[in-house]
């Protein structure tokens, strides 16, 4: 994971929140799920947040991790209302018909739209659990309310705290073990989500894993004048039909 501190000056980052919470605003569907509300496909829904997307500061950074021709896997644009967010990778390490683990490189950027700290909300992280075995190590412990994985309470296991201020970027790998504790009422935030240009069916299996929707990208990035936006879903239909003969 890494931060980029102030990535966004003041004025832009208050253009992307004012497009977000117009979002949000006008929204009357979506309803408060555990606590959270979360609306998929967010950035596809204002010009402002495509223009956001489609920035350098953004696609340049991922392009290093990732390599070029990486696939855009979606978006949410999230306001939550609890207190605390448990221990979970957001993707797992996969086996495909008991083969090698399949060791492919996603990547989430968040962009929190209030600032957060240690005791308000901050994405915990700990470093190097994106990486087997040390990954499965960590899902071998129980992580539900209440628990004490490795004998210590959830909100105490060490980490490193992300505090954030509004402008930052966030970049983590998408199997990288995560928390938050402390969150304050209606905490804001954007995820934007890519993967590495999938290699073979195997990775095209696992990039479907979650949902076959990334394989149906909307149309204003299929359309879109913006070549980069465009690449990143061109090939999407392709892999998709992979996927269903897989």
């Amino acid at each position: 994971f890494f931060i980029v501190r102030e990535a966004f000056p003041a004025g832009e980052i208050a253009g992307i929140t004012a497009a977000a919470d117009e979002i949000w605003e006008n929204d009357r569907e979506t309803k408060v799920v555990h606590n959270e509300r979360r609306l998929n496909r967010f950035v596809e829904r204002h010009p402002r947040l495509l223009e956001m997307l489609a920035d350098n500061r953004i696609l340049g950074r991922v392009e290093a991790v990732l390599g070029p021709d990486f696939v855009w896997v979606g978006s949410e644009g999230n306001v939550t209302y609890h207190d605390r967010t448990l221990w979970h990778p957001d993707r797992k390490h996969y086996r495909v018909e008991e083969k090698h683990w399949i060791d492919y490189r996603r990547v989430k950027v968040m962009i929190y739209l209030d600032k957060v700290t240690k005791d308000t909300g901050c994405l915990r992280v700990i470093p190097g659990s994106h990486r087997m075995p040390f990954h499965k190590d960590l899902a071998m412990q129980e992580t539900d309310s209440g628990s004490v994985p490795f004998g210590v309470e959830a909100k105490e296991l060490p980490c490193f705290p992300v505090e954030s201020e509004p402008g930052d970027l966030l970049f983590f790998d998408h199997c990288l073990w995560h928390s938050a504790f402390g969150g304050r009422d209606s905490r804001r935030y954007i995820a934007l989500k890519f993967a590495a240009n999938p290699a073979d069916d195997d990775q095209i299996q696992v990039l479907g894993k979650y949902t076959t929707s990334v394989f149906e990208p909307h149309e204003v990035l299929l359309n879109s004048d913006v070549p980069c936006l465009r690449n990143m879903v061109k090939d999407m239909a392709q892999f998709g039909m992979k996927y269903i003969g897989g």
